[in-house]
């Protein structure tokens, strides 16, 4: 693609042992250069909805000029003979982040993206990965099977999976865990409209200590939004 140097960097789909397929192909900006500023960032991005919020959010939001963005996707050792496929797949996957990047900031935003096809358990990849790259930070979506969201549930991640839930607790690095929008106002509206709810959560979040804080939402001031319905909060 015009504006980015592309070549494929690893590739042992043609190794007899499934579970060491990997391909991983790399292109970046020509006017890319690494910096003190330069974060990296991985980003676990399943092909289904949690996966593509996932990485849409981390190209559209999270990814400032000069940093780098490593992309994981995992898949079956029993999918490793259709290496054809998996490698076309790949090459789509890289294809869609520099066009969207390209779009997003008029060629002006300089990226080194890497897109890692990893055969194999996902969790053990992800922690490979981690020790491989040294992110500063793992993002991750909320995929979830139906029992897998009630175990969720009542281990206090409610609407996490089990992959997100294992990062969340096994991570070295800071997780971030995005939820598809549509799931986001969901929540925020069934919330508004239970007030008993509401009225706990004031009460367990801003309970005046010493007449410090007042109770309320006025208790905490927004001090930035990170997308999706996610905000950090400062009282």
């Amino acid at each position: 693609m015009a504006g980015y140097k592309s070549g494929v960097s690893f590739d042992t789909m043609g190794e007899s042992t499934t579970e060491l397929f990997s391909y991983t192909l790399q292109a970046k900006s020509e006017n890319y250069e690494r910096s003190r500023k330069t974060r990296i960032y991985l980003c676990a991005a399943s092909p289904d909805e949690s996966g593509q919020e996932a990485l849409d959010w981390s190209v559209e939001t999270l990814a400032q000029d000069g940093d780098e963005l490593i992309v994981l996707r995992g898949f079956d050792t029993e999918d490793a003979g259709k290496q054809d496929l998996l490698r076309s797949q790949a090459h789509q996957l890289l294809l869609d982040i520099l066009e969207r990047n390209t779009q997003l900031s008029d060629g002006t935003r300089s990226l080194n993206v890497t897109v890692e096809f990893v055969a194999g358990r996902i969790t053990d990849t992800i922690e490979r990965l981690i020790a491989l790259y040294r992110p500063d930070s793992l993002v991750v979506g909320t995929r979830a099977r139906k029992g897998m969201k009630a175990l969720g549930a009542a281990l206090g991640a409610p609407g996490m999976g089990s992959v997100s839930r294992w990062c969340v607790s096994h991570s070295p690095v800071p997780v971030i865990v995005v939820r598809p929008e549509r799931k986001v106002k969901k929540t925020l509206d069934k919330r508004r409209n239970d007030p008993k709810r509401a009225q706990d959560h004031w009460e367990r979040v801003c309970r005046p200590t010493s007449g410090k804080y007042p109770a309320g939402p006025q208790a905490l001031m927004p001090l930035r939004t990170l997308g999706n319905g996610y905000q950090i909060f400062s009282r």
